[in-house]
């Protein structure tokens, strides 16, 4: 599979580099499992644009993968009508794992 995390995938300019695997399995998606899964319409990973805030964001099989992980690990909260909660844990963590700074 390693391979397979670093290819370009089709249709955008999204790749996954060689650090993919150590890092979504530091937030709790074991990738390689997720490459094993045969998928029918679902790419693991697609260029899609939220409808509602028009920015980018992590869509396919992969996305669906984090948020699932993400939840179930208590960092994010699913609300109604498809919006999400960070948690102070989902704060924390994101800002360990990803270096990444959501006060603002």
């Amino acid at each position: 599979p390693g391979d397979r995390l670093a290819a370009t995938l089709p249709a955008h300019p999204y790749r996954l580099g060689p650090a993919a695997g150590e890092v979504f399995g530091g937030l709790g998606v074991d990738l390689p499992a997720l490459l094993g899964v045969p998928r029918s319409d679902r790419p693991l990973l697609r260029f899609c644009t939220d409808w509602t805030e028009q920015r980018h964001h992590l869509a396919g099989a992969l996305g669906a993968a984090l948020l699932t992980a993400l939840c179930d690990s208590g960092c994010l909260v699913r609300r109604p009508k498809r919006v999400i909660r960070l948690t102070e844990r989902g704060a924390a963590v994101l800002r360990e794992r990803l270096g990444a700074d959501v006060t603002a």
